[in-house]
């Protein structure tokens, strides 16, 4: 197999992990975020920084557990995340890649967020070393500041 025809297979293979993720976390009234799912993208010891600062870490387990007692407790009963960019970067074992989603919350909140991804590829599959993510007013804006595009894809 050549280098390039690994790396396009390496890129599908974090393109599918990170949608699973972003799936994971949305729910409605009737259907939980899935947390199994969730945890299954993360190596064991994935560290999480979200967007409040300073910054702290959290485990998987712990991000999502919080995740799923605002949708218990009333808060945001209803979340979806839609993709709008997705750029991933394969240096061998490892890639980084930046996602750029549209977090709707009880049908009618949008807020967009970037995701920066540190990935590596163990021997059953890629799996999430870390993640950070930001709030941001435009995720359309940031890739084209970079050069990258922000094309929606399916989460």
């Amino acid at each position: 197999m050549s280098d390039e025809t690994q790396v396009a297979q390496d890129r599908a293979e974090i393109a599918q992990l990170i949608k699973r993720q972003f799936r994971s976390l949305c729910w409605d009234e009737a259907t939980p975020p899935d947390l199994m799912a969730l945890n299954a993208t993360y190596v064991e010891g994935a560290n999480l920084f979200a967007s409040a600062r300073p910054a702290k870490g959290q485990t998987p387990q712990a991000f999502g557990e919080r995740m799923a007692r605002l949708r218990d407790d009333g808060t945001i009963p209803v979340f979806e995340e839609k993709g709008v960019g997705l750029h991933i970067w394969v240096a061998g074992n490892v890639a980084v890649a930046m996602a750029g989603c549209e977090m709707h919350e009880n049908r009618g909140e949008i807020t967009e967020d970037i995701s920066a991804f540190l990935l590596v590829k163990n021997p059953d599959g890629w799996a999430i070393a870390s993640q950070a993510w930001d709030i941001l007013p435009s995720i359309a804006q940031a890739f084209a500041a970079t050069g990258l595009s922000a094309d929606r894809f399916e989460i």
